[in-house]
C-alpha cells in the first residue's frame, strides 16, 4: 500500500512540475509579447532567449526564436527612426478603411475582379476587403491577389485595347515575400512602389515598404522598410502621399486594442526625414503622435549640451529642397508644352515646341541628377552625425508652404463608396516552358526564343534543305530550328546541362533513326566547340553547386514531399532566416539535375520554388 502512495505522490510531483513549468512559459511568452507591444525589445530579446535555453524542444524553439528576431528588427529599426509632424487622425472600420483616404476618386475602389482574384479561398481571407485602386480611365493595375498556396503577391497588368488587359506579371523576388502583400500604391511618377508585408523584414504583423524602379535593371529594387513610426509593432498599411504634395496618409492598427478599427493617420510630408535613435521610452508615444514639439533651439551652446549640426547639414539640406522644387517646376512646366503639343496644328508651332519639350527633357534629367548627389550628401553627413551619437535638428529656413498646410486648407477625410468592377478580358498567360529531354508521341518544335542562354548541349539531327514533316522528328521533344549560313534547316533536340547528360541520350536518339546525329554545345546561344563547352563545363562544376529553395510554407505540404520524392532522393532540410521558413532540397552538382527536378515541381502546378546556384570558396 505504501508503494502505491509513494508512486502516486511521485506521478502528482512530476505533472504538477510540467503544468507550473507550462504555466511559467505561457507567463513568460505573454510579459515578452507585451514588452515586445511596449517597443522594450532588449527586455522581450531578454526573455525569449531564457525561453529558448529552458527548452529543449526544436519546434518550441523555433516558435520562440521567430518572435526574438522580430523584437531584434524591432531594436534596429529604432535606431533609425524619425518624428513626423501629426496633422489629423481619425478611427474607421477595417475593412473598407482605404475608402476614407483623401484624395482617392469616390468610387475608384472597386472589388478585386474576378479575373484578377486568383485562388481566393475562405482562408484566404486577410480581414480587409479584397480591393484594387481601379479610377477611371486607368490604363495600368497594380494590386494584390493570392497564389495557388493562399499567400498574396502584388501583380501588373496594362491595357491593351478597349477591351483587354494583359496576362498579370507577378513582381519580382526583390517584392514577393513569404507572407503577404496587400494594398500596392505608385506615387505619381511610377518610380516608388509602397506597400504592405508581414513577410519581409519588420516588427511583427504587416509593416510599411517601398522600392524604388532600377531603370538600369528595368525592374524594382530591394524592398525597404519604412522604418518607425510609419512601421509599428501592430499593423500598417496603404501608405500614400496625398495628390497636393503635401500630406502622407497611412492605416494602423496600434491603437485598436482589438476593434475590428484601423486609425489613418495623416502627417506632413518629409521627402527625406531625419534619422535619429529612439529610445524605448519615447517609442510607444512617437507611435501614437503624442509627443509635444521639441522647444525651438537656443541661441549659443549650453553647458553640456551636445554639438549641434555643423554648417555643412544646413546646406546639405538647404541644396536637397532647393533642387526638389527646381525639378518639381520643371516637370510642371515640361507636362505643360506636352499638353500644349497635342493641342497644335502649325509645323512651325510644332518644330519650336518640340525643341522646347527636348531642351527641357535634357534639364530634367540635370536636375535629377544633381538631386541624387545632392541626396547621397545629406545622407552621408546625417550617417557622420548620427554615428557619433549627435543628435541634430532640421533647419528652420523650409521653402516656402513646404510641410504647411495651404492657408486656410482645413483637412478633411473621405467618405467614398465602393465602385463596381468593370467586366474584364485578360490575356491567358503564358504557358511554362518545358525545355527536359523526351520521346513522346509526337514532337515538339520549341521556339528557338525560349533557347537556354547558358552553356547547354544538344543532340544534332540533320540538316536539310526542305524543312521536314513533324512525324519526321519521331516524338523528339524539344526540337529547335536553325537557318544556317548556307540556307539549310539544322534541326537538334534536347538541352542538356552536361555532357554526359547529352552522351547517355545519343544512342537513343540514333536508333530512333538518325544514325548521323551529334553533340553539339552552345554557349550564350553561340555554337562552341565541344572541348571548350567541356572545359567551361568542368569549371563551373567546381566554382558552384546548386539546390532548390522552397518558400511560403510553415510545414510542407504532403503533395509537395511526394513530387520531391518521386524525382530524387536528395535529402530536404528545413530552415529559418530572419524569421522565415524555408526547405532546400540539395545539394545537387549537376545543374541538370536540379533543373530537372525544378521543372517536374512546376509542372505539377507547384508555387514558391526557386533554383539557386552557391558559388564555391
Amino acid at each position: 500500500m505504501k508503494k502505491h502512495v509513494s508512486l502516486f505522490i511521485i506521478l502528482l510531483t512530476i505533472f504538477t512540475a510540467k503544468t507550473l513549468c507550462g504555466q511559467d512559459k505561457a507567463a513568460l511568452e505573454s510579459q515578452a509579447a507585451q514588452l515586445h507591444k511596449s517597443y522594450k525589445f532588449d527586455e522581450a530579446i531578454n526573455i525569449y532567449k531564457q525561453l529558448m535555453e529552458q527548452s529543449s524542444d526544436s519546434l518550441y524553439k523555433t516558435e520562440i526564436e521567430k518572435k526574438m528576431i522580430l523584437s531584434e528588427n524591432g531594436r534596429a529599426l529604432l535606431e533609425f527612426g524619425s518624428t513626423p509632424e501629426f496633422v489629423a487622425g481619425t478611427k474607421v472600420s477595417a475593412p473598407d478603411f482605404f475608402l476614407h483616404y483623401p484624395g482617392f476618386p469616390d468610387k475608384s475602389w472597386v472589388p478585386l475582379p474576378k479575373e484578377l482574384s486568383g485562388q481566393i479561398r475562405e482562408e484566404d481571407k486577410t480581414g480587409f476587403i479584397p480591393a484594387v485602386y481601379f479610377p477611371e480611365g486607368a490604363t495600368e493595375l497594380v494590386y494584390s491577389a493570392p497564389d495557388n498556396s493562399g499567400s498574396w503577391n502584388i501583380y501588373t497588368t496594362h491595357k491593351i485595347n478597349d477591351t483587354l488587359w494583359s496576362a498579370p506579371v507577378m513582381l519580382n523576388e526583390n517584392i514577393t515575400s513569404v507572407g503577404n502583400e496587400l494594398f500596392p500604391c505608385l506615387s505619381p511618377d511610377g518610380k516608388t512602389l509602397y506597400f504592405s508585408s508581414n513577410g519581409h523584414y519588420g516588427m511583427g504583423g504587416y509593416d510599411l515598404y517601398f522600392s524604388k524602379w532600377d531603370d538600369e535593371a528595368n525592374d524594382w529594387g530591394v524592398a525597404q522598410n519604412m522604418g518607425f513610426p510609419f512601421s509599428s509593432v501592430g499593423n500598417d498599411l496603404l501608405f500614400y502621399n496625398t495628390p497636393d504634395g503635401l500630406y502622407s496618409v497611412f492605416a494602423s492598427d496600434r491603437e485598436s486594442e482589438g476593434e475590428p478599427q484601423m486609425e489613418l493617420y495623416t502627417v506632413n510630408f518629409e521627402n527625406l526625414p531625419l534619422k535619429k535613435n529612439i529610445s524605448p521610452e519615447d517609442a510607444l508615444n512617437i507611435s501614437l503622435f503624442k509627443t509635444k514639439k521639441q522647444a525651438e533651439p537656443q541661441e549659443g551652446k549650453q553647458e553640456g549640451e551636445q554639438p549641434g549640426p555643423s554648417s555643412e547639414y544646413n546646406i546639405a539640406v538647404t541644396s536637397v529642397r532647393k533642387l526638389q522644387q527646381d525639378l518639381k517646376a520643371a516637370l510642371k512646366q515640361q507636362q505643360q508644352n506636352r499638353e500644349l503639343y497635342n493641342t497644335l496644328t502649325n509645323s512651325d508651332d510644332l518644330a519650336l515646341l518640340e525643341k522646347k519639350i527636348a531642351e527641357q527633357e535634357t534639364k530634367t534629367l540635370t536636375l535629377q541628377q544633381e538631386l541624387n548627389t545632392a541626396m547621397t550628401n545629406l545622407q552621408r553627413v546625417e550617417m557622420d552625425f548620427l554615428s557619433k551619437g549627435i543628435i541634430i535638428s532640421e533647419p528652420q529656413d523650409k521653402p516656402e508652404n513646404e510641410g504647411k498646410e495651404k492657408p486656410g486648407h482645413a483637412f478633411v477625410f473621405a467618405d467614398n463608396s465602393l465602385g463596381t468592377a468593370p467586366a474584364m478580358q485578360v490575356e491567358e498567360p503564358e504557358p511554362v516552358v518545358d525545355l527536359s529531354f523526351k520521346i513522346a508521341d509526337t514532337a515538339v518544335i520549341a521556339d528557338i526564343n525560349d533557347f537556354p542562354g547558358d552553356l547547354v548541349y544538344q543532340i544534332q539531327l540533320f540538316v536539310v534543305s526542305n524543312k521536314p514533316s513533324l512525324k519526321a522528328l519521331k516524338g523528339l521533344s524539344p526540337v529547335f530550328e536553325r537557318k544556317g549560313s548556307t540556307g539549310k534547316y539544322i534541326y537538334s533536340a534536347g538541352t542538356f546541362n552536361a555532357y554526359e547528360e547529352a552522351l547517355k541520350n545519343l544512342n537513343k536518339v540514333r536508333k530512333l533513326g538518325f544514325p548521323s546525329a551529334i553533340i553539339t554545345a552552345y554557349n550564350k546561344g553561340k555554337s562552341i566547340p565541344i572541348k571548350n563547352a567541356r572545359l567551361l563545363e568542368q569549371k563551373e562544376k567546381e566554382s558552384a553547386v546548386y539546390q532548390i529553395i522552397i518558400e511560403g510554407f510553415e510545414t510542407l505540404p504532403a503533395d509537395y514531399v511526394k513530387s520531391i520524392r518521386d524525382n530524387t532522393e536528395k535529402d530536404i532540410a528545413k530552415t529559418v532566416e530572419n524569421g522565415a521558413t524555408k526547405y532546400v532540397v540539395g545539394p545537387f552538382t549537376s545543374k541538370t539535375e536540379a533543373d530537372t527536378l525544378k521543372a517536374a515541381l512546376d509542372k505539377a502546378g507547384l508555387t514558391g520554388i526557386i533554383l539557386e546556384k552557391i558559388e564555391k570558396n
